[in-house]
């Protein structure tokens, strides 16, 4: 009876541990991304007030995705050797430092490099999560937790978009333009202070560590070691016809992330908090679809996420079409957009962020394939912001215009409209063809 009573009290301990963990993973990551949306929200404001021109912010941020592909793989691989808690503090710490070193306007070169930096401390961020996931819950739940956790991503961007329209209206207000983009850096570093606090209090590396039984392994993965399970990853082409997908998706996801609401702004005439509203509609709901994605590709269609991914990346088609090519500001088309839009990439983010993945690798290999994936979504991300980039001009006068082509009926058409909607349609493409090589 004792025996029993002592299990029942660890198996409690344990429900109670995974509980603080989820929330940890859901908190912290969502930290980190706003120490990365800090430049993002910072754009037009930097632009206007002459710091860096848009080529300049294109290769800048070009420089932070490229940095976060080759980050993503080398963090992945080492994630699946460490302690994951102080892995990800030390990576938090690093993104905070450069986010307040950019806050003192820094020459463009200097600020390529720093924000490369943080690129590489951004990418310790989820491979540690999806580690930790690995660790703290057996195989047939690791849909619905990773789901769940993928919210961290909207939860972040809601952090982040809020913080900066906050801070860009009150700090210019009192104290000018010049200061309010910068503002929006310091104000990302204290924020990343919390986070690492946050993760030394309540994140864990494994129920080991807490003084509870390891989970399980199943009896495929009970064969493998790390390194085994590493090379499986490695040589996977399903994994990295997935990290393909998501190379091509993340393009179009972080279009809207980078440059939404500069779009808005110069396109359909937003104010920029009500541009920053807009977009951060998409944040919500896509933290919704994430956390439902895991459950329901679990129990309803066993554990496969080939069907859903499939229609996400449709509607990520249609509400892209719907954001940049109906002319003309109409708050209720392009909040629809977003509704759509956030809906698609939350399930996407989910399945093709990592999870369609690490689904096909032993549970030791976690980290490694998310790496590949992530690899794949960053490069695509970074060369989206070269090109974006480049399809931005500023004029004599200071403003900005975007890169068209005017038909003789007199309808234009942006350049940024067909490079978006091209990269999420080819995305679809690429999930149809993993789903014809899946084993």
């Amino acid at each position: 009876m004792t025996g029993e009573s002592s299990g029942r009290g660890r198996e409690g301990a344990l429900a109670r541990a995974r509980i603080r963990q989820v929330s940890a993973m859901l908190f912290v990551y969502a930290i980190f991304y706003v120490c990365r949306l800090a430049f993002s929200a910072s754009k037009k404001g930097m632009i206007e007030q002459g710091a860096y021109t848009p080529a300049e912010i294109g290769y800048v941020g070009s420089a932070m995705l490229f940095a976060y592909a080759i980050g993503k793989i080398v963090n992945g691989f080492i994630a699946d050797h460490v302690n994951v808690k102080k892995y990800i503090m030390l990576g938090l710490f690093v993104s905070a430092l450069a986010n307040l070193v950019v806050g003192f306007h820094v020459p463009a070169l200097m600020l390529a490099v720093v924000w490369f930096v943080n690129g590489f401390a951004q990418a310790s961020g989820s491979p540690c999560c999806v580690v930790a996931l690995s660790r703290w819950w057996p195989k047939e739940k690791r849909g619905t937790y990773y789901g769940i956790w993928s919210c961290s991503n909207n939860l972040g961007e809601v952090f982040a978009y809020v913080l900066s329209a906050g801070i860009v209206v009150w700090v210019g207000k009192a104290f000018g333009p010049d200061w309010a983009w910068k503002s929006c850096f310091w104000g990302a570093a204290a924020f990343g202070l919390v986070g690492i606090a946050a993760a030394f209090l309540f994140f864990g590396n494994s129920p080991e560590d807490e003084g509870l039984p390891p989970v399980p392994a199943d009896a495929t993965e009970a064969k493998v070691d790390t390194t085994g399970g590493q090379k499986i990853a490695l040589t996977s082409p399903v994994v990295w016809m997935i990290a393909l997908a998501g190379g091509l998706f993340a393009a179009s996801r972080y279009a809207v992330i980078d440059w939404g609401m500069f779009f808005l702004q110069v396109k359909k005439g937003y104010s920029e908090a009500g541009a920053a509203t807009v977009i951060s509609v998409n944040s919500v709901v896509g933290a919704v679809s994430s956390a439902l994605s895991g459950v329901i590709s679990d129990r309803f269609f066993k554990s496969s996420r080939q069907e859903l991914a499939l229609s996400a990346g449709i509607m990520n088609v249609v509400a892209l079409a719907l954001f940049m090519l109906v002319p003309g500001r109409h708050v209720w088309v392009d909040v629809t957009a977003m509704v759509l839009f956030g809906f698609a990439v939350g399930i996407l983010l989910t399945f093709l962020g990592g999870l369609m993945a690490v689904d096909r690798v032993p549970k030791c290999a976690a980290g490694a394939a998310l790496g590949i994936a992530g690899m794949g979504n960053y490069i695509g991300a970074g060369l989206q912001s070269i090109v974006s980039g480049h399809l931005v001009n500023r004029a004599a006068d200071g403003t900005a215009t975007l890169a068209s082509h005017t038909f003789s009926n007199g309808w234009t058409l942006d350049w940024l409209a067909v490079f978006w909607i091209g990269m999420a349609a080819m995305s679809v493409v690429c999930i149809l063809l993993s789903w014809q090589r899946r084993r």
